[in-house]
């Protein structure tokens, strides 16, 4: 009965049903992708070297976002609490000929090493204008609900989250199985989704006065010196993932066992999808107090327990849901991945409770501490990895990420815990000299 009420009170609870929003427009996208599965696997309409210039395509874009973004959205996100509406519109949208720049470049770049691509990795050479045009327009769209999470406005997050998706799949679908326009009607549902987005964006920040072009020079150097560290972190956090595969390859593991654990991975990683969903609602909560001056360690205490809080709640409802699937709906030969699936898990829990830790780095903008961080941590979580998948295979892989996610909370806790000292005492002084 208790556990009954327990739900009954989170249901009622306006944090929780946030929460719920933000993981439920999280999910809605890979939901449609995954019920759409068995279309885009038909030669009909997709064949295997379609879906294989999609990974490409795939791949590409998650190496040449950040590369665009520059950690443009961690620091709008920050500067939204820290600056004067005048001062936030105006870095705002400095941020998106910033974007413009580096998306040029891009273009540049790809051009010019487009033969050495296509020679390597059979690059498309319509490649070279796509990806750096879509990967700015993600980028712009980012902005957008990075603002629209920051001013609280979670019915409208949601609603343009999922406008978005029904946009992107139903323009796929039409395309790929009406006019049989194989992976480029793939990309072009993304291509007007993505446009949909920015047409809405212009709208909103008009209406509420955040284009303003009054942005300085110095204002492009110092989101630059902000956005390398930025990026060299989310580099190594890519790397890191892709290096654990690595290893399995060279080591050449039994495929069978592998199919089994790349499940259990799955599955355990919707554990990060969760998190990184609650953190769409507790980090403009946690840096709206740091710009209030509200760094004491009891306040600070409170928020992350809360967040330890509403993760729990909902890594708890993930757990079941996966065990139940494991044992009455997934065919039980893979009934063996469980013990990996709880050690994924584990390490995407962890992982984000590192990084609500990360956030103050984020916030407070420590370009050098973050660059040492994330330095240490790929050194660290190289060797470990090598270790452990060498004499354990895919258990090695398993827990190396558990591993390494349990020596970054050890780095992470050192460097914030100095951090949120020294940034109390400057509050107390703060307040000392203005009473």
């Amino acid at each position: 009965m208790s556990i009954i009420n327990t739900v009954k009170t989170a249901v009622k609870n306006p944090v929780y049903r946030s929460v719920a929003t933000y993981i439920f427009t999280n999910f809605f996208s890979k939901g449609v992708s995954f019920i759409l599965i068995p279309l885009f696997t038909n030669p009909k309409y997709l064949t295997p070297t379609d879906n294989g210039l999609l990974s490409l395509f795939s791949s590409n874009m998650i190496l040449l976002a950040p590369f665009i973004s520059l950690g443009m959205i961690q620091s709008s996100a920050a500067d939204y609490f820290k600056k004067s509406k005048e001062d936030f519109s105006a870095s705002l949208t400095g941020n998106f000929f910033i974007g413009a720049a580096l998306a040029l470049i891009a273009t540049l770049l790809l051009f010019i090493f487009q033969g050495t691509l296509r020679e390597k990795f059979d690059f498309p050479a319509s490649f070279v204008y796509i990806l750096p045009g879509l990967a700015f327009l993600t980028f712009t769209g980012e902005l957008l609900f990075a603002l629209i999470r920051n001013r609280n406005e979670v019915n409208n997050y949601a609603a343009t989250g999922i406008s978005k998706s029904v946009i992107e799949y139903s323009v796929s679908v039409i395309l790929i199985v009406f006019f049989f326009t194989g992976w480029m009607g793939r990309i072009w549902g993304i291509a007007i989704s993505l446009i949909a987005v920015n047409l809405y964006s212009i709208w909103y920040y008009t209406r509420n006065g955040y284009i303003n072009f009054s942005f300085q020079v110095s204002h492009v150097w110092e989101e630059i010196k902000f956005g390398v560290p930025v990026l060299i972190f989310q580099l190594c956090v890519f790397m890191l993932g892709a290096t654990n595969k690595l290893f399995l390859a060279i080591f050449n593991v039994d495929k069978h066992d592998l199919g089994i654990y790349a499940i259990a991975s799955i599955l355990g990683a919707m554990m990060g999808t969760i998190a990184q969903s609650i953190l769409l609602y507790v980090q403009p909560q946690l840096y709206k107090a740091l710009s209030e001056g509200d760094t004491s360690t009891t306040s600070l205490k409170r928020h992350f327990f809360r967040y330890l809080k509403l993760l729990s709640f909902f890594a708890v409802i993930c757990v079941g849901i996966v065990v139940f699937c494991y044992y009455f709906l997934i065919n039980r030969i893979y009934l063996s991945g469980l013990p990996y699936f709880f050690i994924v898990a584990s390490s995407s829990f962890i992982w984000a409770l590192n990084y609500f830790l990360f956030l103050f780095l984020l916030y407070y903008k420590k370009k050098r501490t973050i660059l040492v961080v994330a330095l240490i941590s790929i050194t660290c979580s190289i060797t470990v990895n090598i270790i452990l998948v060498k004499n354990y295979l895919i258990l090695g892989d398993a827990l190396s990420g558990l591993v390494n996610t349990l020596i970054f909370s050890a780095i992470i806790i050192v460097v914030v815990r100095k951090l949120i000292k020294n940034n109390s005492g400057n509050a107390s002084l703060q307040r000392a000299v203005t009473i």
